[in-house]
């Protein structure tokens, strides 16, 4: 005769309880925390979109890709909120008591809840990656393109009178940029040597994109000999080690938040090739790895204070604390990227700076917990 008790560990059965009720309450948990965002957003909006005459389609899209940035941005409140209250029934039905009695570590039965703040944190990882940038794009085009502005297809705008630097010892100048970017009309180029002297200039009509490459058009290179003489050399055509992209000459009014995790990697090399400050832009690129593991943070944070609180917490007071802790965190957190923006702290640091605290004082309920 097989007893349930050997097939099915206490351990294991326990885990599958804690979770089935625990991915109930957090699905629950989303799903409010979605509608009630979600009214209020949407009560703010429509007024607007329909004193512009959009189209219910058109409002459909906004709203589609609004909800994706909904989403994530409350995941980690309902991954807090869900631990919360799913503790505090186990513990008013003494379920949490019943645990210790078996002589069950409550650091083996959270391991449900642990679990759930690692996936939530992955996939906001993986959304964060990506996805997210490209449904900030799609609102705000949507918005200011489409609605606003009662245009359709991309809207980008042509650079003029562009200065950059290329590498260490080149310096472009251009006065205007044509044809998407793959013609830029009445260039200059300084070349400076390793003590910064003015080696050889370019002065051409036009620099042009073709076949992966850039080339010089119709111009002169002056040459600036040790002895004070000149050497002009005329050509028609002549080759650039120019290693931007046509793209590089146009914008989209694109934001920060605009760019995926990639797109703002490389951006910060071009900038650093440029030898241009980065700061504001290594901070963003951490922020973007660093906010997707609050959800985990969080999750370890509530386990703890829902174990020693947890009769004492209702829907209402669950609510509540969530909002508080999420508040407090989201407060930290805009402290550490301004610090890092200023200069004050390194980008890492201050992207990870209300991670830190979070950890700690999770750390801390922890041993409280142990003692009592």
């Amino acid at each position: 005769m097989a007893f349930p008790g050997l097939l099915f560990p206490p351990v294991r059965i326990l885990t599958r309880y804690i979770s089935g009720e625990l991915v109930k309450i957090f699905l629950l948990c989303l799903v409010s925390l979605e509608a009630i965002y979600g009214v209020i957003d949407s009560v703010e909006k429509i007024k607007d979109f329909l004193g512009h005459h959009a189209s219910v389609s058109v409002i459909a899209e906004y709203f589609f890709y609004r909800g994706i940035e909904v989403s994530f941005r409350v995941l980690p409140m309902a991954g807090l909120l869900s631990t919360l209250l799913t503790l505090g029934i186990l513990s008013k039905n003494h379920e949490l008591t019943a645990i210790r009695a078996a002589g069950i570590s409550l650091v083996r039965a959270t391991k449900p809840f642990l679990a759930l703040g690692l996936m939530i944190s992955f996939l906001e990882l993986i959304l964060n990656y990506q996805i997210i940038p490209h449904a900030y794009q799609m609102t705000d085009y949507i918005k200011d393109v489409r609605i606003d502005a009662g245009r359709t297809g991309s809207v980008s705008f042509e650079l003029d009178n562009v200065w950059f630097r290329h590498g260490i010892h080149d310096i472009y100048g251009v006065r205007m940029v044509k044809n998407g970017g793959k013609t830029l009309n009445r260039v200059v180029m300084y070349h400076l040597d390793d003590s910064f002297h003015l080696r050889w200039q370019i002065i051409s009509r036009s620099l042009e994109y073709t076949r992966g490459r850039w080339q010089f058009r119709v111009g002169r290179k002056i040459l600036f000999q040790r002895d004070g003489s000149l050497d002009i050399q005329r050509f028609r055509r002549w080759p650039s080690n120019l290693k931007r992209r046509p793209v590089d000459f146009t914008f989209e009014q694109t934001r920060i938040t605009h760019l995926s995790y990639p797109e703002l990697k490389r951006y910060i090399m071009l900038l650093r090739n440029s030898h241009l400050p980065t700061q504001k832009f290594e901070v963003t690129a951490d922020a973007m790895v660093a906010f997707p593991m609050a959800s985990f943070l969080m999750v370890l944070m509530a386990i703890p204070f829902g174990i020693r609180e947890g009769r004492q917490v209702g829907i209402a007071k669950g609510f509540g604390i969530s909002l508080m802790l999420s508040m407090a965190y989201w407060t930290i957190y805009s402290l550490g990227l301004a610090l890092g923006e200023g200069g004050v702290l390194a980008p890492w640091i201050s992207a990870w700076f209300a991670n830190m605290i979070v950890f700690s004082v999770s750390m801390a309920l922890f041993l409280l917990l142990n003692r009592s």
